[in-house]
């Protein structure tokens, strides 16, 4: 499949500076229903940014999270984007990617667009030395995951998304246990438990990286309350942290849930409770768990599932050895 410079179709590589529109409507319309409030949010504001032209491009970088800047691909037809396939490195882990928002149109589907962008994506990463490529794709899309299988991707885990909506109170007989606040002084602590139990490198949608755990002295001094953690530890070895991080929109976090393995199933409930007692109940609160744990506290707590992902990896030494 090739490109006609006369026609503008075929394959080419993202510009943001006219493409942003155009790769907010189709996610929007590829994932419609799949959106959680902040990817909504996210989109809206490429969308008008987009309108901007080259000060909304430039904006866009200022603004938003990488995730609406990626590196990547898209597919045109007679000049309309009818194809996407977004890249983005993992901060701190430089040679790794995640392969995200593949999506094409209903009616330009079957004519192997898909596969051409996910091609490009992973000869993009080999040029760039990237190690491993990682992505997200619905636990119950078989045709997707034997799609990614042909290129060498492999399962590493599959994880529920959990929203909590405004104004639900905590149930009476949440307890606490050992749960507490954590002290600065545990961020290094914290971050290797984040290391051992995500070895990926990533929490979704943040990378394990020390900033996310490490205090921030400005912050602290302004009171700007983006980040807050709690922490769980049993004969001075912390087993389970929780950080509660704003999300884009006023009234909403993010929570991540860090626990040992050998701690799940008796920490969550007691952790989250003391988390969300801290926090405004009337905030709207996204969490990213793995599937079939704490199902039964986490919804005592008022959380809902969205939907399952699977989460599937290749080694580019691997495919290119294999």
């Amino acid at each position: 499949m090739t490109r006609s410079r006369s026609a503008r179709s075929g394959l080419r590589p993202i510009d943001l500076r006219r493409d942003m529109r155009a790769v907010a409507d189709l996610i929007e319309t590829v994932f419609a229903g799949r959106l959680d409030p902040e990817g909504r949010r996210m989109l809206h504001w490429m969308r008008n940014l987009g309108r901007a032209g080259w000060i909304g491009w430039l904006l866009n970088y200022w603004l938003l999270p990488p995730a609406a800047h990626p590196h990547g691909f898209v597919w045109e037809v007679d000049g309309r984007v009818v194809g996407n396939a977004s890249l983005l490195k993992v901060a701190g882990c430089l040679k790794r990617w995640v392969l995200s928002n593949v999506a094409v149109y209903p009616d330009h589907r079957r004519r192997g667009i898909g596969r051409a962008l996910v091609q490009a994506s992973i000869d993009m990463v080999h040029r760039r030395r990237g190690e491993v490529i990682l992505l997200q794709v619905e636990r119950d899309n078989r045709v997707a995951q034997v799609l990614y299988a042909s290129y060498g991707f492999r399962p590493l885990s599959t994880r529920t998304t959990w929203v909590r909506r405004r104004d639900q109170a905590l149930p009476v007989t949440a307890e606490y246990g050992l749960a507490r606040r954590r002290k600065r002084g545990e961020w290094h602590e914290q971050w290797e438990l984040a290391r051992r139990v995500h070895p990926e490198g990533l929490i979704w949608p943040f990378p394990v990286a020390a900033s996310l755990f490490r205090p921030n002295s400005l912050l602290d001094t302004f009171s700007l309350d983006s980040m807050r953690h709690w922490v769980w530890s049993e004969g001075g070895k912390l087993l389970a942290s929780l950080t509660a991080r704003r999300g884009m929109g006023l009234g909403s976090w993010r929570l991540i849930l860090v626990v040992e393995p050998r701690a799940r199933g008796r920490v969550e409930a007691s952790l989250l409770a003391r988390g969300l007692d801290d926090l405004a109940l009337s905030d709207h609160m996204v969490l990213d768990y793995p599937a079939g744990l704490a199902v039964e506290e986490l919804r005592e707590l008022g959380f809902h599932p969205e939907h399952t992902l699977t989460w599937m990896a290749v080694d580019m030494g691997d495919r290119i050895h294999g």
